[in-house]
């Protein structure tokens, strides 16, 4: 027995979900369920939910203020490791 759902998204969100479910050779509602099983496998959400900034983002920060030493050479970068 199946139960229908109803969902809201913005668009975008579901047009470019449906595009990479459309990629993988299957409709919406098909990757909403593969979802959804595999949180019932898992118990919980099947990836690591944080508020904290991911690596890639501290360095695009650290990049965007300049918090960061560029060298010309490797022989630069190892004078300024042993400083």
């Amino acid at each position: 027995m199946t139960k229908p759902y109803s969902l809201r998204l913005d668009e975008q969100t579901h047009d470019d979900a449906q595009d990479v479910f459309a990629n993988l050779g299957m409709d919406f509602s098909t990757g909403i369920k593969i979802y959804l099983k595999k949180v019932i496998k898992t118990n919980g959400i099947p990836f690591k939910v944080s508020n904290e900034s991911s690596r890639l983002d501290r360095s695009l920060e650290e990049l965007k203020s300049g918090n960061y030493k560029s060298f010309n050479s490797v022989d630069e970068l190892f004078d300024d490791l042993d400083d």
